[in-house]
Parts: C-alpha cells; structure tokens; sequence
C-alpha cells in the first residue's frame, strides 16, 4: 500500500510552498502603503511582493470593482507607481445592473521582484476594446490524470486538449483556462458511480503550466453512489507531480490541489486595497490600523507544518464538530485568517486561508445533480427536489437523498455554525474550485432545512419553497443568507446555478422585508429583532442578531434594496440598546451576553419585551444586567455589537449608529483594546473613513 502522498509534501502544496517562499507582506510593505488612486480613470492600487520569479512571469488573481470604475466599453490597464505600464489581461466574470464589471479575474505579466521586494501597481480604465490577441499556445504540453482503482484498473485522461476545446475560463494573451468534467469510471472509482473528475487546466504565457484537479465523490439522487477508493496520480509535462492513495473517500465530499508546472520562479503575490474591495461590495471594511500579532501568524505557519496538512480530505483545523459554539476562528463573515489576509497580505494567513478553501472539500454538503442547472448538471435544486431534506429524517427519494449521508464521515455540519471557508479565497485568488465550493455549500444551507419551515414552492408569497430563515435559530438564518449571497453575488454570468441561487437570495431578504410590519407591531419600542429559535424562554441573545446585521450590511452594500430595508429596521434595536439610557435601559447592557425576552411567545421564537424599562426591570429581576458593568458580557460580545455599529454607520450613515459606535469603543468593554484586535481580528472590522485610502 502505497503512502497516501508518497512524491512529497512539497508537491501536493505546490501552491502553498510557493506562498510561503518570501517573508510577510505584512513586514516587507511596511512604510510602503498601498497606492492611491489620485487621477482621472485610476481605480484602486495593488502592492506586488516578489518571489524570486522572472521579468513577465504572469500572477493571476481576483478583483471585484465598485459600481462604475470599469464601463462597458472600457478596458484596464496597470502601471507600476514608479515606472511604465504591464501587460495585463481582463476577463469579467459578472457585471454590475449598469453593465460595469464587478467580479473578474486579472492576469498580470509582473516585473522581475526578489523575495521581499515590493512594488506598486495601479489599474485605471480608459476607453477602448481591449485587442484581439491569440491565447498561450498548449503545443508539447501535457496535464495527465491516471486513476487506479482497488482491483486494478487504470483509467487515463488527456486533459490539457480537452480543457482548451471548450469555453475557456480565461481567454487572452497572458493565459488560455478551461475545465474539464467527466465521471470517473466505476472500476477505477472503487466500484462506484458517483465520483467525479473536476480539472482546470491554464496555460500562462510565461510558459508556466497550472492544473487545479479535483476529486468530488458527490453525483446525488443516482443509483451507484456511495464511498469511492482509488490511487490518483497527477502528471505535468510527462512527469509526476502527485500521487495519492484515498483508501476511502465518503460520498458527498471532494479534495484537490493545485500544482504547476514552471520554468522561472514564482510570480509575485498580489495584495488587493481590503479598503476598496468593502467599497465594491465584496467584504466588511476590516481595519488595517491595528495589525496582528506575529504570534498568531506563526501559529499559522506552525499548523502548515504539521505532516497531516497535506493529507487529501484532512480538515485543517475547521471545526468538524460545527455544533460546537463559543469564539471559533472560522465563524465570522470571514474566518480569522482570511481577515488576516485581508488586512495585511500576509503570506501565511493567505496559504492558511486557501488550505482551508480546500479542506471544505471534506465537508459532505456537496451534492451534484447531473440533470440540475441547465440540464447538463447543477447542485441540488429544491425547485426540482421539493420535498428533499439531506437529514437523515427525510427517508427515501423524493423525501431524502438516495445514498444517506454516512455517520462516519467525521465530520457534522451545522447551518447555525457553518463557516464560509470558500468565497474570500475564490475573490482574491480567481481560483474556480473555491467558487464550487461557496456554491455548493450555499445549496447545502437550503436543501438541509426542514421542508415544513422552507415552505411549498407552488404557494404565492416571497421566499416559499427555500426560506432559510423562518422558525431557523438567528445565527443559522445569518449564516445560511451568507453563504447564498456570496454564491449569487459572485457566480459567474451563464452559469446555469446562478438563476437558482439568485432566486433564494432575493427570496428570503423579500420575505424577511415583508414580515416588518407584523414584526414591528410585535417587538414595540424595541423592534428591529429578526425572530427565530433560541432555547431559553424569556432569553434573547442580542450577538445573533449581530450575526444577522452583518449578512444584511453585506447584501445592502452589493445593492439589495430588501437587506437594506431590513438593515434600516433593525438599526432601531442594533442602536437602541446603546442610547436608551434615558429610558430607562443600562447601555452597559446592550452586549450582555442576553437580554429578557418576551416569556410568552407561543409560536417558539424569540422577540423582545414591548420597551425599553420594561426590558431593562427584567435584565435586573432575572440577574441578567451588568449593572454599570461587564460582568455578563465576558466574551466577543462586545466586539459583535462594534462591527454591527460599524457597518450601519459603512452602509447607512446613521448619525445614532457613529455615536453608538463612539461610546461603545471607548466604553473599556471586554476583547475591545487594540491589542485584543490584534490578537484574534476576526471582527476587526470599522466604519468608513478609517481604511488608507477609505
């Protein structure tokens, strides 16, 4: 039996091994700064750490534009700060409502950079077509996948020629991408019939060659499915690059790696303006100021080095218990270290943070319907499967799914504890397969709730058939609307998901719009709580409703006009609980670890008591208060209430929510002092005006 990564660690982390071959941009940069865009047509500036690679060695990554900054009829072009334009390639995956682009991947023919050398780049647009230019021509090239199964039987594909036959991914002179997706036969698959062989194949022109293959054992509702054993061999330019024995790979799950092939050394890694990404929609506004302490990004590294890390299907430290509560570091609108990537380009925190963006491969919430989407194949669509719920309790098809989900997996979602593992590295990287995986969990987040509380697809009203929300805990609401705005926000245009995963996006923020005025009616003077499940009678906790502010301040920043509505609602409450002191409320309160709810709620949700006092004479008779104090905020709870502050002041401006945010900061509440930010950043995250070019 052959070891289950026998060429190497350094082969199988290809892509991380290169990330981490210079020293930190969080170092290297500093009194360097991110470039500013100061004249007419410039968009936002880039910083290029080098990694030894040549003059034109070609970077590609992700980069969302704000509404306008890049027009139809306009094409990008990059300059070093200090010298003359680079070659660079555009290819927009998704436009804004006024045809500008919003998401796109960039290819960059970089200037020759040591390692630790660091060197400014602005995009502008100007008009004009960009002009037509042959794609990096494939000849003598070669990208092989050989799978064997357990009895023997090798199967072979070609898959550079195959890639580059079909709609390409990307289509320029800097880099030609295109996928190849085809079932791996049952004899090589262990006997079964589920597993799938997803490659994307690059050609740089720079010579390099890229091939990002994934193993997704996830073919639903068809006979034949079940756990797949296999040896995968990858093989670049005829010579082996990757070897991997999967004694078993359980259905629903999936792992790839990236590996590439090159004559040079490594382009340059590219850091993004987080300031301007927060402006385009595509994140929180995380603060740059503090920065983090290097013993958290060492510990990142010390986690890398583990002989386990490389391991396909290993679950990198994310929880695999997800119904595990508390400060975990991949809960958040982003996970720990993709807010470090974000705030410092550190090359650590971003190969932790795409290590991660693999391991949810593992997770088994992806199931591909191979006649969903357009009919050719699509994750699994509760418009075409009403009645399915991935649980266990949903029985036989149509009920439940053909093949249960094994107990043995390791691994046990929680949509109220799910991380986003995939978007933040799919943005800054481009990287496919990651955009996979935000799509599939977001499918998962729909088709793993209860049917009765998704509601019927065939009755009128908002939301009805793939409701997330409804009769779900807050945190579980927030989480699974996360996951399906990212997929809809950044799904790429024709692609056959989009239409559906758009459809439960606007779905569930018009519903959510439509229940204000009952909601409103209900909650009184403290409205603005979204109701939902909790465990304790009479107890609301007001970090969920956190939780669900920073869904809805993303969904109202990319444009929903529904999410700002509900935003707008709830900033009465969000800000009230701080500036209600005349009313009776202690502001000392308002991230207690819970507030006294309404004891009487038959429906089984929680909402708040009527007012204010009345609120604030059950905090004190239940022992609930702080009294002036912190004792019952001992945990992230006040940084929870400082980022649903922050984004209301980011997204609405509201005067009430900056004197809030005001108070609050400087309140002396618990985990609230930079160097606490520091320390674990995750909520690390202000309002407009504080960013370097903000």
């Amino acid at each position: 039996m052959t070891p289950p990564f026998t060429l190497g660690r350094r082969a199988a982390l290809l892509g991380a091994a290169a990330l981490l071959a210079a020293p930190s941009l969080a170092r290297a940069a500093a009194g360097t700064g991110l470039p500013c865009p100061a004249r007419p047509g410039e968009i936002t500036g880039l910083l290029l750490q080098g990694g030894g690679g040549p003059s034109g060695a070609v970077a590609v990554f992700g980069q969302a534009f704000r509404p306008g900054d890049l027009p139809a009829g306009h094409v990008l072009e990059a300059r070093l700060t200090n010298g003359g334009a680079l070659p660079v390639q555009l290819d927009i995956r998704n436009r804004h409502p006024d045809g500008s682009a919003r998401l796109a991947l960039v290819a960059l023919a970089t200037p020759a950079l040591g390692q630790g050398q660091v060197a400014g780049v602005m995009l502008s647009a100007r008009p004009g077509q960009q002009p037509a230019a042959a794609p990096p021509q494939a000849g003598g090239r070669q990208a092989m996948v050989e799978v064997t199964g357990p009895g023997g039987e090798t199967w072979r594909l070609d898959l550079l020629p195959r890639a580059l036959a079909g709609r390409l991914w990307q289509s320029g002179p800097l880099a030609a991408q295109g996928r190849v997706e085809t079932l791996v036969p049952p004899g090589a698959a262990g006997g079964v019939t589920s597993l799938r062989l997803v490659a994307d194949v690059s050609v740089h022109a720079d010579g390099a060659l890229r091939l990002d293959a994934w193993f997704r054992n996830d073919v639903a509702m068809r006979p034949g499915g079940g756990s797949a054993r296999y040896t995968a061999q990858l093989l670049l330019d005829g010579k082996p690059v990757g070897r991997f024995d999967i004694p078993r790979q359980s259905q629903y799950t999936a792992w790839g790696r990236l590996f590439v092939s090159r004559p040079g050394g490594p382009p340059p890694l590219v850091r993004q303006d987080p300031g301007y990404l927060a402006d385009a929609g595509a994140v929180a506004r995380y603060n740059t100021e503090h920065g983090v302490d290097e013993a958290l990004l060492a510990s990142l590294g010390a986690a890398m080095a583990a002989p386990d890390w490389a391991t396909p299907l290993g679950a990198r430290q994310v929880a695999q218990d997800m119904y595990q509560p508390g400060g975990r570091a991949d809960i958040g609108p982003a996970t720990q270290s993709q807010a470090i990537w974000l705030m410092t380009g550190d090359r650590r925190a971003a190969a932790f943070a795409i290590g991660q963006a693999e391991a949810a491969g593992s997770v088994p919430w992806h199931h591909w319907d191979p006649t969903g989407g357009d009919g050719k194949g699509g994750w699994l669509d509760v418009r075409r499967w009403p009645r399915l719920w991935t649980d266990g309790r949903g029985g036989p098809p149509p009920g439940g799914l053909m093949q249960p989900i094994a107990s043995d997996t390791g691994w046990a979602p929680d949509c109220a504890h799910q991380p986003d593992l995939g978007f933040v590295p799919y943005l800054l990287t481009g990287r496919r397969a990651f955009l996979d995986q935000v799509q599939a969990q977001a499918a998962w987040s729909v088709v793993s709730q209860w049917p009765a509380a998704r509601g019927n697809p065939s009755n009128s009203g908002p939301g009805e058939g793939f409701n997330v929300v409804r009769t779900n805990q807050v945190r579980g609401a927030a989480w699974a609307l996360r996951q399906l705005d990212n997929a809809a926000w950044a799904s790429d245009e024709g692609d056959p998901n989009l239409p559906y995963l758009r459809a439960c996006s606007e779905g569930n923020w018009a519903w959510l719009r439509s229940r204000i005025p009952v909601w409103t009616r209900e909650q009184g003077e403290v409205h603005g709580c979204i109701p939902g499940t909790y465990g304790a009678r009479g107890m609301l906790p007001p970090w969920q409703q956190d939780y669900f502010a920073s869904t809805a301040a993303s969904a109202a920043r990319r444009g929903n006009p529904d999410a700002r509505y509900v935003l707008d609602w709830m900033s009465n409450f969000l800000v009230g609980r701080f500036l209600s002191k005349d009313k009776g409320f202690d502001p000392y309160d308002g991230a207690a670890y819970m507030l006294a709810a309404d004891p009487g709620a038959g429906d089984g949700e929680t909402r708040p008591l009527r007012s204010w006092a009345e609120t604030a004479r059950a905090m004190r008779a239940a022992g609930l208060s702080n009294n002036g104090g912190w004792s019952k905020s001992q945990g992230d709870y006040a940084q929870l209430a400082l980022q649903s502050l922050a984004a209301l002041v980011d997204v609405t401006g509201s005067a009430d929510a900056r004197r809030a945010y005001a108070w609050l900061s400087s309140a002396g509440a618990p985990f609230t002092r930079p160097q606490d930010f520091r320390r674990d950043p995750i909520f690390s995250i202000v309002p407009r005006g504080a960013g370097r070019c903000g």
